[in-house]
């Protein structure tokens, strides 16, 4: 059965916000990124965890986190999309779709982190910004 094509007027927006690897040893992924493809380093919040994010431009596209049990091997987390539509509004759609998923809030930032894990592991991270109704930090 053929779906109806989404209205533009009432679908959220949505852009390509950042790929996230793992790996223990970041050199070859900074040679890659950064002196093959000019990715530079730049701001990354407060997160509990090791890591930094590089940055085409002022946007953030390559999130490395530090996974020093992985050796040289570079494991793919997640990929990430960023939606004008607010968290809470989001989270009701996740749910109703009964989709898994995770939420983590942003450090000094009012974003919410929506990690949906389809199958085979793939993991969809969904940021959205925080909302009155949204959990936070």
């Amino acid at each position: 059965m053929a779906t109806a094509p989404p209205d533009p007027t009432t679908t959220p927006r949505w852009r390509f916000d950042h790929v996230n690897l793992r790996s223990g040893d970041s050199a070859p992924l900074q040679r890659l990124f950064g002196e093959v493809m000019g990715l530079r380093s730049g701001y990354r919040p407060p997160f509990r965890f090791p890591g930094e994010w590089l940055y085409r431009g002022d946007e953030a596209w390559l999130h490395l986190v530090s996974a020093p049990a992985l050796g040289a091997a570079v494991q793919f987390a997640h990929i990430a999309f960023r939606t004008d539509e607010t968290a809470s509004a989001l989270l009701a759609r996740l749910r109703a779709a009964q989709l898994p998923h995770e939420v983590a809030v942003v450090p000094e930032q009012r974003t919410v982190q929506i990690f949906v894990r389809l199958p085979g592991d793939f993991v969809v991270e969904l940021d959205a910004p925080a909302d009155a109704a949204a959990p936070s930090a």
